[in-house]
């Protein structure tokens, strides 16, 4: 793709710095990153071999389902309850999904699934071996789809968005299944994450996300291209979005997306129809040694969850909004036409190319 880049004015706009938080010290793990929070703060986590629940300063281990040793989180609403898939061994060949609410893990009354995303009224959608793309809602697991399509968020209004198997960005809402397409000359496009406006957020690149750039959809825009952090960047991904439209993801060079030395990765936010390196944002003195590489969420009171490098480590962070201040305008060009470890687990189709075959497919 040929991008169309502008030189940054150094003029001034209005931006919050946040304090950041390491959550990865309050799990005692030297590997961890956070997956989603809600509007009170509350935090899902994974690490090598645990999955934590983030309340009030505290953490608390989730515990897998009987007969199985190994879980990851993936979702988390406004309720406190929490999706994920539970394993009993290594090669994650056995999904068991489940819902966590009020300290208890309960399985799910479907087998060999994902669940990704949950909203408040506890609707659930995923990926299934036989069902495809599917909505859980009141105890019934219903396909929205074909096989090999997979459905990574929905809002509170039942709208639903992933990737179909055609390797292509989707929409879904009230039985009809939108192709968002992609950004012009790319062949593979995927949905992230969507707001109760119905703006969508994902990337779209010639091959997968590690080639691509993050979009911002609307139905009135279409897939708008939010382009890089900076001009040697070779790929973004918008992974999260809030009702205000704010947009957190990943920018960078590297395309190990969990590296533990902060090389070549960057998490930024999208905000006012700006595109902001999120290490710029650190409040003096609330700087822990981090170097954010990823956001994943950010909730409607601004805060954000992500992992980064510190120390040689990988941990998850939440970063909470402590002013809203003046900063000088990136002044670089920006693209603005433009974008056995449970490690593993959620980490391959986002970062690859979509597979078609019946295997559930994992995301980052």
């Amino acid at each position: 793709m040929t991008a169309i880049s502008l030189t940054a004015s150094k003029s001034v706009l209005a931006a919050s710095l946040y304090s950041v938080t390491d959550l990865g010290a309050l799990t005692g793990q030297a590997f961890s990153y956070a997956t989603g929070i809600n509007d009170s703060g509350e935090v899902a986590i994974n690490s090598l071999t645990s999955s934590f629940f983030y309340s009030n300063g505290s953490v608390k281990k989730i515990s897998p389902l009987p007969g199985d040793n190994q879980l990851g989180v993936t979702g988390i609403n406004n309720l406190g309850q929490v999706v994920g898939n539970s394993v009993g061994n290594n090669n994650f060949t056995g999904n068991d999904p489940f819902l966590y609410s009020n300290g208890i893990t309960q399985p799910l009354a479907i087998q060999d699934a994902i669940p990704y995303a949950i909203n408040d009224r506890t609707q659930i959608v995923g990926g299934s071996s036989k069902l495809g793309p599917f909505l859980y809602s009141d105890g019934i697991a219903t396909s929205i789809g074909t096989p090999g399509t997979v459905a990574y968020s929905l809002n509170n209004l039942g709208q639903v968005v992933g990737i179909l198997n055609t390797n292509t960005a989707f929409l879904y809402e009230k039985g009809q299944t939108t192709n968002l397409g992609t950004l012009p000359d790319d062949a593979y496009s995927v949905a992230n994450d969507i707001n109760d406006s119905g703006q969508v957020v994902g990337s779209s690149g010639l091959t997968g996300v590690d080639d691509g750039n993050a979009f911002l959809y609307s139905s009135s825009t279409g897939l708008q291209d939010l382009g890089r952090l900076r001009p040697t960047d070779l790929f973004s991904a918008a992974i999260g979005i809030n009702n205000l439209g704010q947009v957190v993801g990943f920018s960078g060079t590297n395309n190990d997306f969990y590296t533990p030395n902060g090389n070549g990765l960057r998490a930024f936010l999208y905000s006012d129809n700006t595109l902001y390196d999120l290490n710029d944002l650190i409040a003096p003195g609330s700087d822990p040694g981090f170097t954010l590489t990823a956001a994943s969420a950010i909730n409607n009171n601004g805060q954000i969850v992500g992992r980064g490098a510190v120390n040689g480590e990988l941990h998850a962070y939440l970063l909470t909004p402590t002013s809203s201040v003046s900063v000088a305008e990136p002044t670089s060009g920006v693209s603005i036409l433009s974008f056995g470890a449970i490690v593993t687990l959620f980490a391959a189709l986002k970062r690859k190319g979509h597979s078609s075959s019946t295997a559930i497919q994992q995301t980052s």
